[in-house]
């Protein structure tokens, strides 16, 4: 079909009038409004009791010192298998405890190094020749030297830096040309997003509910009264932009993807249905980055 695209000849007669109507925008008032849902304390519990057998996240990592040992070594296998970390100089951004930023060095011959916003009770004693340990915020006080990078790593840390394109910049800044990124983050819009599922049982409290009723019931039930442990709230197509403006390179991006309840979709559609369902599906990324040279 030839579709002509320009200028056509103006239509050479009167504009008609439309017939009166006092209030032209107003809606026509249903008879019987539909009821708001009261997204409050009550239905908060309600639906942790709901879900108390059957949880989202069944088994919520610990934090003593063998599991945190054993999770950064399973990690950094998984990492170096895709972007080779020894004898290379490393940034994690994120480290935490620390635990992986000694193994760089310990086990992989790495110069390594860490960057966390918190030291930790643990740094002195992990902190050598090659085991570097900064507090500093990525994205603005950290003083580290550009292009002294081969590898960064990044673990869970990114959904929680305030200012995620400045931290990217600055990660873009510091890498060597050629250099590699590892980079797993939550996406907010995901199931698991709120961070609170040791103490919330059902999927998407975070969209369901402002932080003030979240807290409100945790402190009801004996808990740390807090909100959803979140900062920023950045899509991965957001991520993807800003990483490809800033020069980036993806050399590759997996999911993890989250099957859609539907019944629990269909329940809540009122306020799950304002986002995409791909969206809502998406869990985490992961994605390796390169520097060009």
């Amino acid at each position: 079909m030839d579709i002509r695209l320009g200028r056509h000849p103006a239509v050479d007669r009167p504009w008609p009038e439309p017939p009166p109507v006092v209030n032209p925008i107003s809606p026509i008032e249903a008879s019987e409004p539909a009821p708001v849902r009261a997204y409050g304390v009550e239905l908060f519990e309600a639906l942790n009791a709901e879900y108390a057998t059957h949880p989202l996240v069944t088994a919520a990592p610990t934090y003593e010192f063998d599991a945190v040992a054993r999770r950064s070594r399973e990690r950094l296998t998984g990492i170096h298998d895709r972007i080779g970390l020894e004898g290379r100089t490393v940034l994690e951004v994120g480290c935490g405890a620390g635990f992986e930023v000694w193994y760089l060095a310990h086990h992989f011959g790495s110069d390594a190094w860490g960057i966390d916003v918190s030291a930790r009770e643990g740094w002195p004693a992990l902190r050598g020749e090659h085991v570097h340990l900064i507090e500093g915020d990525m994205a603005a006080d950290h003083g580290l030297a550009p292009n002294s990078f081969d590898r960064a790593i990044s673990s869970t840390v990114w959904e929680h830096i305030t200012h995620p394109e400045a931290a990217l910049r600055e990660l873009y800044r510091v890498l060597k040309p050629g250099g590699l990124a590892w980079i797993r983050a939550n996406l907010y819009r995901g199931p698991t997003a709120s961070h609170r599922y040791r103490d919330i049982t059902f999927p998407f409290p975070h969209l369901l509910f402002h932080d003030d009723v979240i807290a409100a019931a945790l402190q009801r039930a004996g808990k740390k009264s807090e909100g959803a442990a979140w900062v920023n709230k950045l899509t991965w197509e957001q991520y993807e932009a800003t990483m490809l403006r800033l020069g980036f390179r993806i050399r590759s991006l997996k999911f993890d993807l989250y099957p859609l309840d539907e019944s629990f979709y269909a329940r809540f559609e009122d306020v799950l249905g304002r986002y995409p369902r791909a969206d809502l599906e998406r869990g985490f990324f992961t994605v390796v980055l390169e520097k060009p040279r």
